[in-house]
């Protein structure tokens, strides 16, 4: 073989190495990257929240250290600030409440966001936007035929009842402004009467049996999507702001480029009150995983490719 046969030989071997990088070789934008370690609580929504995060920010290239069921939000958040974990999924009116010592009621969701923004900061830390479409506040909630015989869309509107109204919950609700109390304060309604209900028995069971006419529960909760129930609006805002974002460390953050905060926008946008139900419907009643049910929504809504 002539020198220049050699030559052109190796050209060629180089021009298909360079070709097979460019088809097959693709660089996500995160990779090389930070480690991303995040973390969330015990709860069967914290831990979908974890996975459809974690799952969206590996698809474009991120290294996520997911560490499911830290405890509760307690530990969470030592687990935080300790170094243990660098990113974690939050409801903002309960970060304001604990963390940020905010006794108040809250006024607005953006009062929460800037009360929980400011301790964040504070903190080295950052909450970031946007905040997620639904909120897993407390809802006053009654059987859809109550509600329907009588017209109620409201809160207030209990006070038309022309009799004493059941009202069920835990003990430890009676005195509290998100919950009994504020219903007679914010609302008038002093024809509620109070029957409290065993620790961990269900609202909807005390509903079916006639035990209470309303009561409270998570506006998420799998069981309001059927129409069996219905959520009486709260128009004083009583029971608060629970929207979710995402926690971070500010440091990591300022390495993890664009891609990360448009990934993030796009999951968050998604997450309606419907679909937290749907989702939370597939783990809590269904017996699917989270790991599982993160996976087929975000496929399905074109998150990921496969």
């Amino acid at each position: 073989m002539t020198g220049h046969e050699h030559r052109s030989r190796f050209v060629l071997l180089a021009g298909m190495v360079v070709l097979l990088a460019a088809c097959g070789g693709t660089t996500l934008p995160g990779q090389g990257k930070p480690t991303i370690v995040l973390g969330d609580a015990s709860s069967d929504e914290q831990l979908l929240l974890g996975e459809l995060y974690a799952q969206a920010f590996r698809a474009m290239g991120y290294i996520v250290d997911l560490k499911p069921n830290i405890g509760g939000r307690q530990q969470t958040d030592t687990a935080f600030q300790t170094g243990q974990i660098s990113a974690y999924p939050e409801y903002l009116g309960m970060l304001a409440a604990t963390d940020a010592a905010h006794t108040a009621p809250l006024t607005s969701e953006a009062q929460a966001e800037q009360i929980a923004q400011q301790y964040e900061q504070s903190h080295g830390a950052t909450v970031m936007m946007p905040v997620t479409p639904f909120s897993e506040t407390d809802g006053l909630i009654a059987l859809q035929s109550f509600a329907q015989q009588r017209n109620l869309k409201t809160i207030g509107q209990l006070k038309s009842v022309p009799f004493r109204v059941k009202f069920g919950d835990y003990a430890a609700e009676q005195t509290r402004y998100d919950g009994y109390a504020g219903l007679q304060q914010a609302y008038g309604l002093t024809n509620l009467e109070f029957v409290p209900l065993p620790t961990g028995s269900s609202i909807y069971d005390a509903l079916n049996s006639h035990l209470v006419q309303v009561g409270d529960a998570f506006l998420t909760d799998p069981q309001l999507a059927g129409g069996t129930y219905a959520v009486l609006s709260d128009p004083k805002n009583i029971f608060g702001f629970q929207h979710v974002a995402l926690i971070i460390k500010t440091s990591l953050l300022n390495q993890l480029g664009p891609a990360f905060q448009h990934t993030y926008t796009s999951v968050t946008n998604l997450l309606t009150v419907t679909v937290m139900r749907a989702l939370n419907r597939a783990v809590t009643i269904d017996g699917e995983t989270p790991a599982s049910v993160a996976h087929s929504f975000l496929l399905a809504n074109h998150v990921l490719s496969s």
